[in-house]
């Protein structure tokens, strides 16, 4: 009984350090890429500062490129919890809004 309550320690340890160790080395992305329900993908740079209205998904949505980071200015759904997600900049960072069908992911690029 003893044996099994450290390994499960020794695991949570373990995975806690992995996981601590992935977002502290993660690195600024260079691109976004924007996934639309049902229209093309869009890679947006983040070097260039923009706003971008985005309508082909279900609803509109406007994104805010500033400084090397991307996000969610506006969208109407009801809920507007794409907003609330803030600025992404690292890589593998990801907004949703679901109601416009439109996903943000920051990437390293090519």
């Amino acid at each position: 009984m003893k044996k099994n309550i450290l390994f499960a320690l020794a695991v949570i340890l373990l995975a806690g350090v992995i996981a601590v160790t992935r977002v502290m080395t993660r690195t600024e992305g260079t691109t976004a890429r924007v996934e639309i329900t049902d229209a093309e993908t869009i890679t947006l740079p983040l070097d260039k500062d923009g706003t971008y209205e985005i309508s082909e998904g279900k609803l509109p949505v406007t994104l805010e490129v500033s400084e090397g980071r991307i996000r969610f200015i506006n969208s109407r759904c009801p809920d507007h919890i794409c907003e609330g997600y803030g600025w992404l900049s690292k890589e593998h960072d990801q907004a949703v809004c679901m109601p416009a069908g439109v996903v943000v992911s920051v990437e390293k690029g090519a």
